[in-house]
């Protein structure tokens, strides 16, 4: 059994497309900042530092991703939430960090678009994949 997530941010970072070492299959690694507001007892807006959550996107929502977002634009992220734990070679602690994983079969990450905005969606009709 798998846990979903689903969050609204904004890109830290441009994304830059890539490929894995195995499969040379598309991948794009961005983190992803959300940031909490609440009103404190006296009816103020407080605002606390934004969380940083990485997002890993792998096959063609990684090169949409790639094409579509750029550093600080409004996303929304729907993904199976997976934990790495490795060993730093530094110190021989060991370390754990939560990715949320998005592929062409679990999740997306979309454009968020607040209710002063409007989206119109145009289908497009993609390139053919570069002869390898």
């Amino acid at each position: 059994m798998s846990t979903t997530v689903t969050f609204a941010g904004h890109l830290a970072d441009d994304p830059e497309l890539g490929y894995t070492r195995e499969g040379n299959k598309p991948m794009v690694s961005v983190r992803v900042m959300v940031n909490h507001r609440y009103q404190n007892a006296q009816g103020e807006w407080q605002e606390e530092e934004p969380t940083p959550h990485d997002v890993r996107v792998h096959g063609g929502a990684a090169t949409n991703v790639a094409d579509s977002f750029g550093s600080g634009n409004g996303v929304t992220v729907h993904g199976r939430l997976k934990t790495e734990a490795w060993t730093d070679k530094e110190t021989g602690e060991k370390r754990t960090k939560h990715v949320v994983e998005v592929n062409d079969y679990v999740g997306w990450v979309g454009a968020w678009v607040n209710r002063w905005a409007a989206a119109r969606i145009d289908s497009t009709r993609r390139p053919s994949p570069p002869a390898v």
